[in-house]
């Protein structure tokens, strides 16, 4: 089995390709009026230039995926249980739900060198009793706030429908909106600055984040104890898939603050790795180092082969992210900053490779993998 078995992108892609077509003509509706210009669609965010100010505005609308049907299927198991501490726990699997959430969406705007001010959560129940257990609901919650206060930004608004016989009873379609600005203009990225010679740096991850999701549930659906396998570390594989996703806006824009000319940013989403060469610029992206991965992708690929699973690393980095979250292209005489910022932020930073003239691909050599 493979993860195009569960997402298709060879289907789903041209259909973002089409919309873009398509809705490209309703860009001119707003350009008289307020002197905006619609910069380069098919970016991670859409990024509007209000031509007579210094600053751009980004907008990005994504989704959590169903990294939340791990804490459902959590929930109803032990919820079941008389016992009271099994009863927290199972309410304690929503803590950083709102927080991946949250990251999907903020992240895709850093990635344009837009600096969140706003999101707005959508909280879509296929049931309102889901929101009897107010304590789950206040579990659920508190991560969106936790997110919103890493990233420095503030949630205004968001939207709780109910869609019976559109979601699931038992659980959650989790969303969110939200805009940044770019200011001064310059910060705006989208790969036209990237050269041969810049370095790729990485930024970790210690989960799954909310990428490859799908496939990591119907690996745990074969195990006999499911989510509540043990790992060699003592923690059980559904903690270990709960993981937060990382919120890295503050340590790169404080990069780009302290005059690191960054010249691409990639998160390792869907797509996997395959992100680090989404830029529409003919360049080759030579991967020379990787990281050893979190235990959580050892223990995926080791169930994975077991159950007749393609878990091979060629899948793998297109699937997961294999323990890097955010890939940073920048010239080398930046690398001592960038260094010096994660450190303070306590984060390490892996030197990834190098960019290399060209066609456009990956190639991640200790793998011996080419995208």
């Amino acid at each position: 089995m493979r993860y195009s078995d569960v997402v298709d992108y060879d289907i789903l892609d041209p259909v973002k390709r089409k919309a873009l077509e398509l809705f490209q003509s309703t860009f001119g509706t707003i350009e008289d009026r307020l002197r905006i210009r619609v910069a380069p669609v098919g970016e991670t965010a859409a990024v509007l230039d209000f031509l007579d100010y210094d600053f751009m505005l980004a907008f990005n609308v994504e989704g959590l995926g169903t990294k939340n049907v791990i804490a459902d299927r959590i929930y109803q198991e032990l919820t079941d249980k008389k016992e009271i501490a099994k009863k927290m726990k199972a309410k304690e699997a929503y803590r950083f739900i709102g927080q991946d959430t949250v990251a999907m969406s903020l992240i895709d705007l850093l990635a344009v060198g837009a600096d969140p001010i706003a999101y707005g959560d959508l909280i879509t129940a296929g049931d309102s009793d889901w929101f009897q257990d107010l304590e789950r609901v206040d579990e659920l919650l508190y991560g969106f706030k936790v997110a919103a206060e890493l990233a420095g930004c503030a949630i205004p608004c968001g939207e709780t429908p109910t869609l019976q016989n559109v979601v699931y009873p038992e659980t959650l379609d989790l969303a969110g909106a939200s805009v940044g600005i770019i200011k001064p203009k310059s910060r705006f990225m989208y790969g036209q600055k990237i050269k041969s010679g810049d370095c790729i740096y990485g930024l970790p991850s210690d989960g799954i984040c909310s990428n490859g999701v799908s496939k990591a549930r119907k690996i745990a659906e074969k195990l006999p104890e499911g989510y509540f396998t043990k790992l060699p570390n003592g923690r059980e594989l559904g903690q270990e898939l709960l993981t937060p996703t990382p919120i890295y806006v503050r340590p790169v824009i404080e990069m780009l603050d302290q005059g690191v000319d960054l010249h691409y940013i990639a998160p390792i989403t869907g797509h996997g790795w395959k992100k680090i060469a989404r830029a529409r610029f003919p360049f080759t992206y030579v991967i020379e180092s990787v990281p050893e991965p979190p235990l959580l992708f050892q223990a995926l690929v080791e169930f994975g082969k077991e159950y007749g699973f393609n878990v091979s690393d060629e899948e793998n980095y297109q699937v997961w992210n294999m323990g890097v979250f955010l890939v940073l292209i920048a010239p080398t005489e930046a690398e001592e900053t960038i260094k010096q910022i994660a450190e303070k932020y306590k984060s390490e930073i892996y030197k990834l490779g190098f960019v290399d003239e060209g066609e456009k691909r990956i190639l991640i050599k200790p793998k011996n993998i080419v995208y």
